[in-house]
């Protein structure tokens, strides 16, 4: 592959003389971008020390994102359409989108780039293999350009909020059409893309149409100088994902084995953040006090909590099961706390429970999936850190299918309460199952943006 190199300039930028030159793979730029790319490269030996610690299976996922290695994703098609999600969440939500597209669209030939191992492995085992999966590029402009060159995409789909500039100045490049779906963008991401106003306002530019999830995250776009005419606000096809993934036939086989009665009161925390690993067992060891029978399930966002969670429950001599153990046939379920080693299956492990809290919202992170135990109409707990589930909150909330807490203590109080009459928060539990069908129905219009964008891309290059 060809590698230019543009100086940059230097009468009005005397302070990056010592640099002289940058090596980018791209057209001439504009100062920040090239600022940009300086930044970017500089980052390439932490980079690689970074990859030292990980094991086999995620060094060579990064090494893919780095481009390095071989591999023959073109085959002969009529249509390629490159997809990309970050992660699981993402992921998620682009399931009824990329199963619409297949239907729609049989000749095409799918891509899905996925930015963590995590996300990776759960697209994996939740597409068909129709669907190729793929690490997603690192913003270098020699990995970007060989990704097109092996994909050969007639459209690109952003999943939710990620404007990366070489990417977005790769496709300006390649003249290939560019469409957001599911849309995110918060006051706090705004202020920070803000900083770089003059750099992605022509590059966000590109894309055709930017469909938010709501009104506030077109207006914080708009606060960026994106065009009013491109934006529209339909909210996300995560939700109908969620109706979608609902498998009741799963429940039998989970109940069984985690040998779960119909009189024990079950909880679930899931996507357990920092000390809420820690906070909810305490919360569920002194709800125990009053529910001797209680079974605790509870699965943390990041794996690497389980080691700390186990060392805590040890000390204090509390017994307890990893999952996998279960799933293994090593033991039957018989002590009250289940700890979920694995990924990709905490949503149907929401299925199971009765008071279930959803994490990242006692630490300020912001929320995770507050709607998953809601597809399986049961009530949703969670703390008061929501910027990333706002819409979600708000729906729930109103339709009185969710409780705020504000610490653990307050959760341990409203689950004293909730666990005396399991069949009234079952109510709930239908109220949260109808404020999910309320925000449902966004995949069709999804698959309308997308067959317009190449309608108006095959019609330009006929003419």
């Amino acid at each position: 592959m060809r590698t230019h190199i543009y100086p940059i300039p230097r009468k009005k930028y005397m302070i990056l003389s010592n640099f002289g030159t940058i090596h980018t793979g791209l057209e001439p730029m504009n100062f920040q971008l090239c600022l940009y790319n300086m930044a970017l490269h500089m980052a390439g030996l932490p980079l690689l020390l970074f990859l030292q610690g990980k094991s086999r299976e995620e060094k060579n996922f990064w090494k893919a994102r780095l481009g390095l290695g071989k591999r023959n994703l073109h085959k002969d098609a009529s249509l390629n359409l490159w997809f990309h999600a970050a992660s699981v969440g993402e992921v998620t939500g682009a399931i009824p989108t990329l199963l619409g597209v297949r239907k729609r669209f049989p000749e095409a030939r799918i891509f899905l780039s996925v930015a963590t191992p995590q996300g990776f492995r759960f697209a994996q085992t939740q597409l068909p293999p129709s669907v190729t999966v793929i690490p997603f590029p690192l913003d270098f402009p020699w990995v970007l350009q060989k990704t097109l060159e092996e994909i050969k995409p007639a459209l690109y789909v952003g999943l939710e909020g990620e404007f990366w500039p070489n990417l977005l100045h790769t496709l300006q490049n390649k003249n290939v059409p560019a469409v957001l779906l599911n849309g995110r963008l918060s006051q706090r991401s705004a202020r920070r893309y803000a900083r770089f106003r003059q750099l992605l306002r022509p590059l966000a530019s590109h894309f055709s149409t930017l469909a938010m999830l709501t009104e506030e995250d077109r207006q914080n776009l708009l606060k960026l100088g994106i065009p009013n005419r491109s934006t529209r606000v339909l909210g996300s096809s995560k939700h109908d994902a969620l109706t979608q993934r609902v498998d009741w036939t799963r429940l039998p086989f989970w109940k069984g084995l985690l040998n779960l009665e119909q009189s024990s009161p079950v909880v679930v925390g899931g996507s357990l953040r920092r000390l809420e690993c820690i906070h909810l067992l305490e919360v569920f060891e002194s709800l125990k006090k009053e529910s001797p029978q209680a079974v605790g399930i509870f699965a943390p966002r990041h794996m690497k909590e389980i080691a700390p969670m186990s060392r805590w429950l040890e000390e204090r001599h509390i017994p307890h099961h990893l999952l996998s153990d279960l799933q293994k046939g090593l033991t039957h379920r018989s002590r009250s706390i289940v700890l979920v080693d694995q990924i990709g299956i905490l949503f149907e492990l929401y299925g199971t429970g009765d008071l279930i809290f959803c994490g990242g919202t006692l630490e300020p992170i912001g929320g995770h999936n507050i709607l998953e135990p809601a597809a399986w109409s049961k009530a949703v707990f969670y703390g008061p850190h929501l910027q990333k589930v706002q819409h979600e909150h708000n729906m729930l909330h109103s339709l009185k299918g969710s409780f705020v807490v504000t610490d653990p203590e307050d959760l341990l109080r409203v689950w004293r309460h909730w666990s005396q009459d399991l069949a009234g928060l079952q109510e709930h539990g239908h109220k949260a199952r109808k404020a999910l069908e309320k925000l449902a129905g966004v995949t069709d219009r999804h698959l309308e943006i997308i067959e317009a964008a190449l309608k108006k891309t095959s019609s330009m290059r006929a003419q």
